[in-house]
């Protein structure tokens, strides 16, 4: 655990193993499904997916659009793959690597729709994060955000059952998951809830919370979902 890129490691070798295989997998795909909940037949035409991974998320995309970008820090074969299979004439699908925190590539109000699937609690600054990701949306484009309720009951005990558990199957002991789980899980809900509503105090914030949507507290639910809508 002192090397420093045990994270990566981390990533590299288990994390599909850890995260989307047995309960824990359905429960992601729940999560993936939640997020994309709202929107069936909606036109978006430029898509811009942070945090993308392996490309998880786009089988879960049902509405239209012209260009969907996937954007992760590190480079996927998997998700170059998926978005060979997915692209279409009229339909672009592409994987890009990029910094997902400071968009610097990305142009002023240039994004239709902008996804973040379980990404914000893993990066360094999401309050810089957050103002990038609101520049690059185009005034009555969407952002839509998931927020796992760690350090909420619900969420520790699902983890215990879940993902903790593939971990150990895969020979990692409890010392060390709950140490690579307090460096990837840096931000925690309470925080990150005050940051969107700070940064998005002018705009339109639907939040689904799940599963008790009449509690709003992190503590007795699973997810947060918010669908923001920018205005002009």
């Amino acid at each position: 655990m002192d090397n420093a890129s045990d994270l990566s490691n981390y990533y590299s070798a288990h994390y599909d193993e850890v995260v989307y295989q047995g309960i824990g997998g359905a429960v992601q795909r729940h999560f993936h499904r939640a997020l994309e909940h709202p929107y069936k037949k909606e036109m978006f035409a430029d898509v811009l997916e942070l945090g993308a991974t392996n490309a998880e998320h786009l089988e879960f995309v049902h509405h239209n659009f012209q260009r969907y970008t996937m954007l992760d820090i590190n480079d996927s074969a998997a998700a170059r793959e998926s978005a060979a299979q997915a692209h279409q004439p009229d339909k672009i699908v592409q994987f890009q690597v990029g910094d997902a925190q400071n968009l610097v590539d990305v142009q002023d109000e240039s994004i239709d729709r902008l996804i973040s699937m379980c990404l914000l609690h893993h990066l360094p600054d999401p309050d810089g994060a957050l103002r990038n990701w609101q520049r690059v949306v185009k005034p009555g484009g969407v952002l839509s955000i998931f927020v796992p309720c760690d350090p909420g009951v619900i969420w520790r005990a699902g983890r215990l059952l879940t993902t903790f558990r593939a971990a150990k199957k895969v020979g990692m002991d409890d010392q060390e998951i709950r140490y690579l789980n307090a460096r990837d899980h840096r931000n925690h809900i309470a925080s990150l809830d005050s940051m969107i509503s700070g940064v998005f105090h002018l705009d339109e914030i639907k939040i689904r919370r799940f599963p008790f949507q009449i509690l709003p507290t992190w503590n007795a639910n699973l997810f947060y979902t918010y669908q923001i809508t920018k205005r002009a």
